[in-house]
């Protein structure tokens, strides 16, 4: 358990949650099985990029339980327009996450939650600081966290 409230709020809403398996549509899949967080403006200093670790490894240990005999992938990304961390699952024989643009996949989950905790939540500046690295980047890949589940 995390010491942030909010953090196990979270976890116990997205633990009660069902999984929807559609092979047949990925962005059915994609939709239908999101989440999305961010803390309210009081709750941002009580969450370390550690609670984030631990929610997210909670959660896909959750969808494992429950989808013992399917073949899916969670992703996990930061949505730095909406200052959200957000999460899915699509069936893996998608071949591909449902995104259109450029992807930088990672098996490393602490960079996602370091991104959205002290670059995003804990940042007042980061609307500037995005700006000013969306203007010294020539191409935008999404940094997505990826694993197989189960």
């Amino acid at each position: 358990m995390s010491n942030s409230i909010a953090v196990n709020k979270w976890l116990k809403m997205a633990k009660d949650d069902d999984v929807v398996v559609d092979p047949s549509n990925i962005n059915h899949e994609a939709i239908e099985n999101m989440w999305c967080f961010s803390p309210l403006e009081d709750e941002a200093p009580t969450i370390n990029a550690e609670d984030i670790v631990d929610f997210i490894s909670q959660v896909i240990e959750d969808r494992r339980r429950k989808l013992r005999d399917k073949e899916m992938l969670f992703y996990c990304w930061h949505d730095f327009q909406c200052s959200q961390l957000r999460f899915s699952l699509v069936s893996r024989s998608h071949g591909r996450l449902p995104f259109g643009c450029e992807l930088s996949e990672t098996k490393e989950l602490s960079i996602i939650a370091n991104r959205v905790v002290n670059e995003d939540w804990r940042n007042d500046d980061h609307m500037q600081d995005a700006l000013e690295q969306e203007h010294g980047q020539q191409r935008f890949a999404l940094q997505v966290f990826v694993t197989n589940v189960p």
